[in-house]
């Protein structure tokens, strides 16, 4: 368990604002900042930052949260782990918290996370070592790399032994069945036997957007044609391949800077254009640019430059990648390197500034590179190809969401095809329809399923909400409202199960609190509400709640505040009460108006005169108790 005076720590040591940045573009709101949802798939900003509070509510997907929470979702780590992370990020020692739980962390080095930065650590000091001799010469002799750079990207090297990760890990107390989750060791179906996954390969750790181990890459430095060129760790719910950017960890500041992302193909073509100051580079990987890898480029820019291989290859998937990058709300643009170079080749065999005078002439728009593939491809000299050509060039224009921007494109193709803007608005219109006879039902069954209410998902009462806001909201000016809850808690029936989950943790933490006085950081404690469903609500109610003075009240000023929550959480306290009873009136007066007879009329009319006696002396006592808690 992680000292909560750590967690402290660590959460005052880190703005929300700054954190949330990293994975979205947040604009100014107000006393808020406002972003697309990195939850969802939105066109109208629904995730909501506030400074004031430091936390966040995503009304798209109903999640809300502090630091913590935010880098667990985004980063799919435990709380500890999330905690570290912010620690290292903030520059806090945790040294000081960790002696105290040094046992503790040794139970938790069995965690696949620690498992795969352990894996990382070892490859790195492996390529270091003697027996990573021969695999460093290569990378710098061969492939012109610097120490430095070795280094920033945590190159390592896996021996060609069948067993060395094996050992390795035994002789360090690695769980040998994580090895074996997460792909870095294989088992032999027939032999029944376990061997090392990445054997004589040069290694290429992959990490997520926050710096995370997420998993590998290798490249084999064996010259036997049927060994695979590359291969990478299994695909697992921590490594997903197609929701990762090589190389974001350590471009995503400069992206941001530069306002534009270079986007290429491999690990060795990242790490060659860092080294000659391209820090804005990123890869795919390998695979065709996925829509999910789109979404994470366009949290830190709105340009994107293309510089895959000029094979056929490398055109095909920019063609494919092109329109994923517009209907994500990215413009992309597009360099092809001469010969058969990539980026990695150019740079080691003409240098950086003919690498840099070669991006700045041959850049070209996404509409010329198309233009030029087709025409490369013969598809422009005869009416039928043609006509199909000049279809798929208007698709991706229509995928275009500004309109300004929709009309220059349409107007620059009738340029340069000679072809009137009504002809292309007709060709856009037609394949359109096709596009949208195939996605309306898909959009209709969405929403219906959006709207459609989950088990377990119905709403608070008017009365319950009005009860944990002024609970929330009391939490700023003292205990006072905390205090008598705890000292009152036989009262209360709260019908939602999240309503219940929200006031008995509350509760049970000021029980649990030495100094009764001290102060309860309620954006924490909602964090650690184990319901999600109750965080979502309390979060929500939370930031929907007056921001709290900047310049500090004083005592007379804490004390009216706090009664005035104490007010509004007594006359909610009052409508809790007397709801069933109100409810059960209703029922009875329903019941009443359907009676088949006059005798069962009666029988009703009398039980309704008792019902509202009951009522009303409830009402009675639950006032006169109100009245006597503000009076003392």
């Amino acid at each position: 368990m992680i000292p909560q005076r750590m967690i402290d720590e660590v959460r005052q040591s880190s703005d929300i604002v700054d954190i949330v940045s990293d994975y979205v573009r947040l604009n100014p709101s107000g006393r808020h900042f406002k972003a697309l949802s990195p939850f969802t798939q939105e066109k109208t900003p629904s995730f909501i930052v506030s400074p004031d509070k430091q936390i966040y509510k995503c009304f798209s997907s109903g999640k809300g949260g502090n630091v913590f929470t935010f880098i667990m979702e985004m980063e799919k780590v435990t709380f500890p782990e999330a905690v570290e992370m912010l620690a290292k990020r903030a520059g806090v020692d945790t040294s000081k918290y960790q002696r105290q739980k040094a046992k503790q962390e040794d139970k938790q080095e069995s965690s696949q996370h620690e498992t795969l930065r352990w894996a990382a650590r070892m490859f790195h000091q492996t390529l270091e070592s003697d027996a990573g001799r021969a695999a460093y010469a290569y990378l710098v002799g061969k492939r012109g790399l610097e120490a430095g750079t070795i280094r920033k990207f945590g190159l390592g090297f896996a021996p060609e032994a069948w067993e060395f990760l094996l050992d390795t890990a035994r002789r360090d107390n690695i769980p040998v069945e994580q090895l074996t989750a997460l792909g870095l060791v294989t088992r032999h179906r027939e032999r029944n036997s376990l061997y090392d996954t990445f054997r004589n390969r040069i290694i290429f750790p992959i990490l997520t957007v926050g710096g995370q181990v997420a998993g590998f890459g290798g490249r084999t430095l064996s010259n036997d044609p049927q060994t695979p060129k590359y291969i990478n760790s299994p695909e697992s719910a921590i490594f997903e391949k197609s929701k990762l950017l090589y190389g974001m960890h350590a471009a995503k500041n400069d992206i941001r800077k530069q306002e534009t992302a270079i986007l290429v193909e491999g690990y060795m073509d990242v790490i060659a254009m860092h080294q000659a100051g391209f820090t804005n580079t990123v890869a795919s990987s390998g695979t065709a640019l996925t829509r999910y890898q789109a979404k994470i480029l366009k949290r830190y820019t709105s340009r994107v430059l293309f510089l895959y291989d000029g094979d056929n290859a490398g055109k095909k998937s920019m063609l494919a990648g092109i329109d994923i990058l517009l209907s994500e709300g990215l413009t992309p643009w597009v360099v092809l390197l001469p010969g058969g170079d990539d980026p990695d080749s150019f740079i080691r065999n003409y240098g950086k500034e003919a690498f840099l005078e070669e991006l700045e002439s041959k850049k070209s728009s996404f509409q010329d590179f198309q233009l030029r593939c087709y025409r490369d491809a013969g598809l422009m000299e005869n009416p039928d190809t043609a006509s199909k050509a000049i279809s798929a060039m208007t698709k991706s224009i229509a995928l275009i969401a500004d309109h300004v921007q929709k009309e220059l494109y349409l107007e620059e193709l009738s340029k340069k095809l000679d072809l009137s803007r009504q002809t292309l608005r007709k060709v856009m219109a037609s394949s359109n329809d096709d596009r949208a006879s195939r996605y309306e039902s898909r959009n209709l069954n969405r929403q219906e399923a959006a709207q459609e209410p989950q088990a377990g998902q119905q709403p608070l009462s008017v009365s319950e909400r009005t009860f944990l806001e002024a609970l929330l909201e009391s939490t700023s000016y003292g205990n006072e409202v905390l205090d008598f809850a705890a000292s009152h808690e036989t009262m209360f029936t709260l019908e939602h199960p999240a309503a219940r989950a929200i006031f008995t943790h509350l509760v049970e933490r000021f029980r649990a609190m030495d100094d009764k006085e001290g102060h309860i950081d309620i954006t924490s404690e909602i964090s650690s509400i184990s319901m999600e469903q109750a965080r979502n609500i309390a979060f929500d109610i939370l930031i929907r709640l007056p921001v709290s003075q900047t310049v500090r009240p004083s005592t007379a000023e804490l004390e009216q505040h706090a009664r005035r929550c104490l007010t509004h959480f007594l006359v909610a306290v009052k409508n809790i009460m007397l709801e069933p009873l109100q409810k059960q009136k209703l029922e009875i007066i329903a019941q009443l108006q359907a009676a088949p007879s006059a005798h069962e009329q009666e029988r009703l009319s009398k039980e309704l005169h008792e019902h509202n006696q009951q009522l009303r002396a409830m009402e009675q006592e639950v006032g006169e108790s109100i009245r006597g808690i503000l009076g003392k």
